[in-house]
């Protein structure tokens, strides 16, 4: 376990300050005033963070939602296949943090050729074993892949995983050829679901998510390493509704992310439904009214660019 910096990760030599106390007993977010950039104390070494990664948070085979939610999944991958499709050359992919690699498997149907990192096998099998990829067991700074070998590097809701980012966007920029895309997903800390949400906020994910950024912050650190960003999206069907809705019933006291727990399979919820019945009737009530407010809030963050998250498409100068 490390305590907080004394200054901004990103070299910035400002004194942070802490911003908030998350909803985990104990933590707590720093933030740099100068870039925007927010990282949470204390971060956990590896075997701490093993304690909120259990085997259940996978899902048995690998599969964490109802049916109908994994459809949805598989439809958002598409979609981004076709987004990478559109912004690079076909050749070698990578997808840091490839998990099931469904968004490997799009890609390798347009002709791609596909590699992953992750950090147990338990969660990279469905990658390995039905989308063929190649993934390297452990972190990214020790994958054993040659320099310049790949036209398109993805971190998509990774990157805030990493204990040092800026390390692995350095890893990352090696591994690109001249021209290549560089793809990252984060939670946005400066957006209006942020802000108004505070430790309630449902993308917060701490402990999980050792770095917090901001577009800023975020787009800095890719200057800072000579990438050019050519697109940068504030509005995601896939992540930012859901986003304010489980916030909203976080701020209103129900169990924390009950209803993300709602929606797994049987062997990946933490706590099983029947433990909490009123909580579920509270959920289904309230729906039909969190839904059209939830998306009515995201489009108007995303005309702010203040969305809940951002997807930025950089090419490699």
């Amino acid at each position: 376990m490390k305590t907080a910096q004394a200054v901004c990760p990103r070299g910035c030599h400002s004194a942070p300050e802490w911003e908030l106390f998350a909803n985990e007993k104990g933590f707590r977010v720093f933030r740099c005033h100068h870039c925007g950039l927010g990282w949470t104390d204390p971060a956990l070494d590896d075997t701490e963070i093993g304690d909120y990664y259990p085997p259940s948070w996978y899902g048995k085979n690998n599969v964490r939602f109802n049916p109908v939610f994994e459809t949805l999944v598989k439809l958002f991958r598409f979609r981004r296949s076709r987004v990478i499709r559109n912004r690079s050359k076909i050749g070698k992919v990578l997808d840091v943090g490839c998990g099931r690699g469904i968004i490997l498997g799009e890609l390798k149907q347009k002709g791609y050729e596909p590699y992953g990192v992750e950090i147990s096998e338990h969660a990279a099998w469905h990658a390995r074993n039905k989308v063929g990829a190649e993934v390297h067991i452990g972190n990214l700074e020790e994958a054993p892949f040659p320099e310049g070998a790949f036209e398109t590097v993805i971190f998509w809701h990774s990157l805030e995983h990493f204990r040092e980012p800026f390390k692995a966007l350095d890893k990352a920029k090696r591994l690109l050829k001249q021209g290549g895309l560089l793809v990252i997903a984060v939670p946005n800390s400066d957006s209006v679901q942020a802000k108004l949400a505070g430790s309630n906020w449902f993308h917060l994910d701490i402990p999980r998510h050792y770095f917090h950024f901001g577009l800023e912050s975020l787009r800095g650190a890719l200057k800072d390493r000579n990438f050019r960003i050519v697109q940068a999206d504030h509005f995601s069907f896939e992540q930012n509704p859901y986003g304010w809705i489980q916030s909203l019933y976080n701020a209103l006291g129900f169990r924390f992310n009950f209803l993300y727990n709602w929606l797994k399979t049987r062997s990946s919820r933490a706590t099983p439904l029947r433990t909490h019945p009123f909580q579920s009737i509270g959920i289904f009530l309230l729906l039909p009214l969190f839904l059209p407010l939830a998306l009515f809030l995201t489009i108007m963050e995303a005309a702010a660019e203040r969305g809940g998250t951002i997807e930025l498409y950089a090419k490699k100068e």
